[in-house]
């Protein structure tokens, strides 16, 4: 897959390649574009969000009206990319590590596949469900019947919307005396309106004047009716009592007679409710619920509503709907309604057999999937030295990832409060990697994913993203590593390359004017500074360029003998040679021997034959022709040795810092502290080699 960027923030061009079904690291500084080549890739498909990459450059001016652009050879497809955003916006839940973790690490390829075999056994019940235009009328009505009562542990609460629209009795149809004149209105199918249009009238007109407010006609002798009007209705109360009575004839012939007669006495009760009403509400009330559970159990019938162990068929029985034990809707309008599904649900007792299978299935992959995932993450908490464990509790689509203190028996609240910055790192990425393992995108971007973090967990988390099977891992996937990072390619291209074999594709990404160009690395490409410093002495180069290079080669040795020495001197560019082994005091040190200088020189013309100590020194001390020498140069390395020779002060600790540590030998890379008296083995591996010799 070949790749073009163009005009996007501080990329003028970019081209690279990326080997499909292998994870390619794209090794660059700081200020190469990464970051930039990643949202480019990312934003492939949308050129809005590719729009606010347009440099600044070509914001104010831009005549040729260019435009960001990405071009690739196929398709990208969908991206995923873990980046600092995906970090930032990444929340860890109160009950759980992360949302959505059965979506994430059980509902794999495997498991969708078995759960649509399910799905398929008992299909046909819920179909019944699927555009039955009656059946949700049913529903519906027995929710909203339902609904308007609620039951407590003393019977039938009194509170509930249907027992107060109920209390008082029907003053729809005995109106009360002295209001027979509103009956009109009373009665009609905008009562609620009507009701709530006087009593706001008397409210707010009544005190102003005693004429009517609609017609100005006087009301005084009728004052004491028309405020009797708010006094005996009340306009939420006549809303539910019409609601209540609406539903009961909208179920109509669902109910048995028995029940339509008992609901239409009491409905139409002119002075409330006695105890005998209240309890054959309260029996209605838990017979709407019980169905309506039932019905709903069916609508969404699915393989996790058999438990652990349990007989399939045994719990389809249970299923079946017996209008015995309904008597309030024993109705032949009913027995038609629930026949298919008694019918349906019978037809997947034939199957039984089949169905268990398949659950069994299905819990068996998840117990699986639970043992080797946490088995997966706990060994890489271990060997990059967390504290932490995961479990993965919780009955069947209930389970949820979980973090536990190795200190603590419980399992922790939240992450994020608990957790530090690169612990926050570490589980973002892995939790990364399986939220890729479940979305399978066709490109993976991982941004810098790894450089906050010490040696031993950058490896710990490579081999937990691309060393275990593929279908554990991103092992065969197509991944684009960025990174600013060296130590990723040396261990991947060279230290452990056998391991990485024919999985890897690693190349350098440079960044000159605008234009980022990339260069494959080999296993050859990765060398020690000796073979580097043996490359450049066997080229036709400059000798002053021999001699920096076989410095630092004696350096890194620690090989401060008298060619060293000597050279030590002839960069300082001394008159007077020291030797600075042999300290005299504080800060002095005596001359160096003439036999020593010769010793050493005759070991750099060994090394290098046109070698002429009092000739080079005297190029040295010409700043013309150290300058000329500088400006030659092909790479940035010895641009900056020769420019350590002007003694120029920088003026910025920043850049005279990076100068002195490329010059001297105190990057990590190729010096480190005395193991024996720094102890640099991390007290777990210590510990964890203290278990396995026992």
């Amino acid at each position: 897959m070949h790749i073009e960027i163009s005009n996007c923030n501080n990329i003028d061009s970019a081209s690279l390649d990326i080997s499909k079904n292998k994870l390619n690291i794209k090794f660059a500084p700081n200020g190469a574009g990464k970051s930039t080549i990643a949202k480019a890739i990312m934003h492939y498909a949308d050129d809005e969000k590719l729009a606010d990459l347009m440099p600044f450059k070509l914001r104010k001016e831009n005549p040729e009206s260019f435009r960001p652009q990405i071009q690739c050879s196929e398709n990208i497809g969908n991206v995923m990319c873990f980046n600092e955003a995906y970090v930032n916006q990444f929340t860890f839940q109160s009950d759980e590590l992360v949302s959505n973790s059965f979506d994430i690490f059980i509902r794999t390829e495997d498991y969708i596949a078995t759960e649509q075999e399910i799905e398929r056994i008992v299909k046909d019940i819920k179909e019944l469900f699927t555009d039955n235009v009656k059946l949700d009328s049913l529903i519906a009505n027995l929710n909203e019947l339902g609904s308007a009562f609620k039951l407590t542990k003393t019977g039938i609460s009194k509170a509930s919307t249907g027992m107060k629209a109920l209390a008082k009795g029907n003053k729809i149809e005995h109106i009360p005396a002295g209001l027979e004149v509103y009956k009109p209105f009373i009665r009609s199918s905008n009562n609620v309106g009507w009701i709530d249009w006087q009593t706001k009238g008397v409210k707010e007109f009544s005190e102003i004047s005693d004429c009517c407010p609609f017609c100005s006609t006087d009301t005084q002798d009728k004052k004491e009716q028309i405020e009797k009007v708010s006094q005996e209705y009340d306009k939420i109360v006549i809303k539910n009592l019409v609601g209540i009575i609406n539903v009961i004839e909208n179920l109509g012939d669902y109910f048995s007679e028995d029940a339509k007669e008992r609901l239409a006495k009491i409905t139409s009760l002119p002075d409330g409710l006695e105890k005998e009403h209240e309890n054959f509400l309260g029996s209605i009330k838990t017979q709407i619920d019980t169905l309506l559970e039932k019905l709903g159990q069916l609508k969404t019938l699915k393989g996790f509503d058999f438990k652990q162990g349990e007989k399939v068929k045994t719990k389809l029985d249970k299923y079946k709907l017996d209008l015995q034990f309904f008597s309030i809707l024993d109705s032949e309008k009913t027995q038609k309604a629930i026949a298919p599904i008694n019918t349906s649900i019978v037809q997947v007792i034939e199957q039984a057999a089949n169905l268990q299978g398949k659950i069994s299935i299905q819990r068996a992959l998840m117990k699986r999937l639970i043992k080797n995932h946490q088995a997966n993450i706990n060994n890489f908490l271990s060997y990059a030295g967390y504290k932490y464990e995961v479990q993965i509790p919780g009955e069947d689509d209930k389970c949820q990832l979980k973090l536990w203190h190795i200190d603590y028996d419980k399992s922790v609240s939240g992450g994020n409060q608990h957790l530090s910055f690169g612990e926050r790192n570490a589980f973002a990425i892995v939790l990364f990697m399986y939220e890729c393992l479940a979305k399978k995108p066709d490109l993976i971007v991982l941004d810098d994913p790894i450089s906050s973090f010490d040696k031993n967990k950058k490896y710990a988390i490579l081999e937990m993203l691309f060393r275990g099977k593929p279908e554990n891992c991103l092992k065969s996937d197509t991944v684009l590593m960025l990174t600013h990072d060296v130590e990723p390619i040396i261990d991947t291209v060279k230290a452990l390359s056998n391991q990485f074999y024919n999985q890897l594709s690693a190349s350098y990404l440079r960044y000159s004017l605008g234009t980022v160009s990339e260069l494959t690395i080999s296993k050859d490409d990765l060398k020690t500074f000796t073979q580097i410093c043996n490359s450049i002495l066997n080229k036709d180069c400059d000798v002053i360029l021999k001699l920096i290079y076989l410095r630092r080669n004696y350096e890194i040795l620690d090989a401060r003998e008298d060619a060293y020495q000597v050279l030590s001197n002839l960069f300082h560019s001394r008159d007077q040679l020291l030797d600075k082994r042999e300290p005299i005091g504080e800060n002095d040190h005596p001359e160096l021997k003439q036999d020593k200088f010769d010793s050493g020189v005759s070991t750099i013309k060994g090394k290098i034959p046109k070698f002429d100590y009092y000739a080079t020194l005297e190029r040295l001390k010409d700043r013309t022709a150290v300058k000329e020498l500088y400006d030659n140069c092909s790479n940035g390395y010895e641009k900056l040795q020769l420019f350590r020779l002007f003694n120029v002060d920088a003026k910025n600790s920043v850049i005279q810092k990076f100068i002195n540590e490329t010059y001297h030998i105190e990057n990590e890379y190729i010096c480190q502290l005395d193991p024996t008296k720094f102890d640099l083995i991390p007290e777990y591996v210590s510990l964890e080699c203290d278990k396995l010799l026992k």
